[in-house]
């Protein structure tokens, strides 16, 4: 070896060992033949227990970079996980006058980048008053979700309320903060509160905040509601259809006034606040029954979206998996048959976006974990969808049934557990409870 060389090779060896990403170099074979420390610190070997040794003994949990020696891929950006820390790995194959030699890996450790951005995120948003999606992030290939989304865009440039109605897991909030990050207020808040998620007393508390000793264990100083954070932006109320009737009847001034008045206080606010509103239930069935006023569905429902359930535009399941994928950075690691793709398709998704999103992850975490990848493995596949048979009719509303009836039926199937019975009743924990509260102070 002339001198000329041996010193690019000795600087090359420096570059290396000094870099603070982790380096694995391999040849054909999979026996590693440059490891840096870096690299040991990350995967917890030491430089003298790796080198010369398969990579597959050495990291036998995720030797990805045998991957690209089958497959002689390139692999961007891929984001993994080792123990408690987080990586950015790019793998590449390495080639000699056409001929494949080897391959190299370079592991750039962001555990302390994702701390460090956490806690300016938690600084600049430690009220969780910002929009995080907008209309660009919602896959919209089909002409009904390509209709909801022009809908959308005209919708946001007036401030009336809007109602947002869909099923479970189609993504409503998501919408509502697209909606929020293209108007004029996408500067200003954006506040989001579950209504089926707080107690009645906690809920009112949260909305238009307390005065100071407004209740026991109140904050010293009194507390500002969502009403009052969400000033200059926009407040989304989802599963409007749980808000109890004596706080509907408060949301109602808030809608007609723009005013709120804080729990225990006598002071008059105003607020210059845009109210989205979603709900997965039938308000006006809910009206007819008593169970949701009259004058504040149509105060609410000035403009309204429908979002269709995933079954009603099937052709997305493929663009919404692409995207979960980027999103995972395993774009490149998976791609369908055309009969898997008609598989999904053809299933009804009860549970929506939200499902498939769930089929998706459970199908990497076992990929992850060493396993091969089969949606439709019975780890990975649990289906939602109901049947109705004679083991199963009681899911279903007796003739003659009233709530209260149907309500204490379920209870009582469920042996008084309060969780099943709310997911029979299609209601959440918080909702039955109070439904239970006033059953019991009727009676």
């Amino acid at each position: 070896m002339d001198e000329k060389l041996e010193k690019q090779i000795q600087f090359y060896r420096k570059i290396v060992e000094l870099s603070h990403s982790g380096i694995c170099g391999i040849d054909n074979e999979g026996r590693i033949i440059i490891y840096n420390q870096a690299a040991a610190d990350f995967l917890g070997v030491p430089i003298e227990e790796a080198f010369g040794k398969m990579v597959t003994d050495v990291n036998p949990k995720q030797p990805g970079i045998t991957r690209v020696l089958t497959e002689q891929s390139v692999q961007h950006d891929q984001l993994r996980k080792v123990g408690q820390r987080t990586a950015v790995i790019n793998r590449s194959p390495i080639y000699y006058e056409g001929n494949l030699i080897g391959a190299i890996s370079s592991v750039q450790d962001i555990t302390e980048l994702q701390q460090y951005e956490e806690k300016i995120r938690r600084q600049v948003n430690k009220q969780g008053l910002k929009a995080k999606w907008t209309l660009e992030n919602i896959v919209a290939k089909s002409k009904v979700m390509q209709r909801l989304i022009e809908l959308a865009k005209k919708y946001a440039a007036v401030d009336s309320t809007l109602l947002l109605q869909g099923e479970s897991g189609t993504g409503k909030e998501m919408l509502a903060q697209g909606i929020h990050m293209v108007s004029s207020r996408k500067h200003g808040p954006f506040v989001a509160l579950n209504c089926a998620a707080l107690p009645e007393t906690l809920l009112e508390s949260e909305l238009f905040g307390y005065e100071d000793g407004a209740f026991t264990g109140a904050r010293k100083g009194g507390k500002p509601g969502l009403f009052e954070l969400a000033h200059r932006g926009t407040i989304f109320l989802d599963e409007i259809g749980e808000l109890p009737i004596l706080l509907q009847a408060r949301l109602l001034r808030v809608l007609q006034e723009r005013e709120v008045m804080r729990v225990g206080g006598n002071k008059v606010i105003p607020v210059d606040v845009r109210i989205l509103a979603a709900t997965n239930r039938d308000l006006v069935q809910q009206m007819h029954e008593g169970l949701f006023r009259e004058d504040l569905y149509f105060r609410l429902a000035v403009l309204v979206l429908r979002i269709p359930p995933l079954r009603k535009r099937a052709e997305d399941i493929p663009y919404l998996i692409e995207a979960f994928l980027k999103e995972w950075k395993k774009a490149d690691d998976y791609r369908f048959t055309d009969e898997e793709t008609r598989k999904l398709q053809n299933y009804s998704w009860p549970g929506n976006v939200r499902e498939l999103r769930n089929l998706m992850e459970r199908a990497f975490v076992l990929l992850d974990a060493g396993e091969p990848l089969d949606i439709f493995s019975p780890d990975v596949w649990i289906s939602t969808e109901v049947t109705y048979s004679s083991d199963n009719a009681s899911l279903m509303i007796e003739q003659g049934e009233n709530e209260e009836e149907r309500i204490n039926r379920i209870l009582e199937e469920e042996k008084g557990n309060i969780g099943r019975a709310a997911n029979r009743l299609g209601i959440h924990r918080s909702t039955l409870w109070r439904k239970l509260k006033k059953i019991n102070s009727d009676s």
